[in-house]
């Protein structure tokens, strides 16, 4: 029972790590959810082009961050770039194209994991959307889930010596009766056949112990059988040699 529980322990830490992993994204893919909400709402039609127009407050905002790079991109509706970070990868080649719809992605820029948001928007009826993407690195995220770990996996530290003591105190004191059984049965004689006291064991063995007595008692049946089986033979042979006296 206690090496389960050990085993258990390394689980349960894989599956907090990524608990927290989740718990924590979430509230950061917001804000670049909302930040891609406000860059495609600043998007213009210009003929067959589309421009952007981003206040200097906007793009303070956009970049003002103290832990993390973020960086934005706006591509027209050929897909030639508009503005922000023109180096920021692509969605991938299988991602459907719907219009409206904000999605996020795990992706790699300048050698850094960076989650992005990104939203296809619609500008003339006919025309493809344009694209509208934000991405952030994930040192605020890393940093928030290693708080939330230590919160979590810490108290593990002190609760699982404890779990274990108490398991381990409870099978002990569960076996003891068992252990006294195991005793008594071990000092008795080859010849004792005699039933084993029921009272004195617990009720989950006690139909084992019933078993038991019942072998004993076909044994010392069986025994009593031989004896006066003996006995009658020996009295017999008795009578023939008192006979040749």
């Amino acid at each position: 029972m206690l090496a389960p529980l050990l085993l258990m322990w390394p689980m349960s830490l894989a599956l907090t790590w990524l608990a927290a992993q989740g718990i924590a994204s979430r509230p950061y893919d917001r804000q670049l959810v909302e930040s891609v909400r406000m860059l495609a709402q600043r998007i213009e039609p210009r003929g067959a082009a589309v421009s952007v127009d981003i206040p200097r407050e906007m793009a303070r905002l956009l970049r003002a961050d103290e832990v993390d790079t973020i960086y934005y991109q706006v591509l027209d509706t050929r897909g030639a770039f508009v503005s922000g970070d023109r180096e920021l990868p692509l969605p991938p080649d299988g991602d459907i194209i719907v219009p409206g719809e904000l999605k996020l992605r795990d992706d790699e820029h300048g050698g850094d994991s960076v989650r992005v948001a990104y939203q296809w928007v619609q500008i003339g009826i006919q025309d493809r959307p344009a694209l509208v993407q934000v991405a952030e690195t994930l040192t605020k995220r890393s940093l928030l889930a290693t708080e939330i770990i230590k919160g979590v996996i810490l108290p593990q530290f002190v609760i699982l010596p404890i779990a274990v003591l108490l398991v381990w105190m409870a099978l002990a004191r569960g076996l003891a009766p068992l252990n006294a059984l195991q005793q008594r049965i071990r000092q008795r004689q080859s010849d004792d056949l005699s039933p084993i006291d029921e009272r004195e064991v617990p009720e989950e063995v006690s139909p084992l112990v019933q078993a038991i007595n019942e072998l004993l008692e076909r044994q010392r049946s069986a025994m009593d059988t031989q004896k006066r089986f003996l006995a009658d033979a020996a009295h017999q042979l008795k009578t023939p040699l008192a006979g040749l006296r």
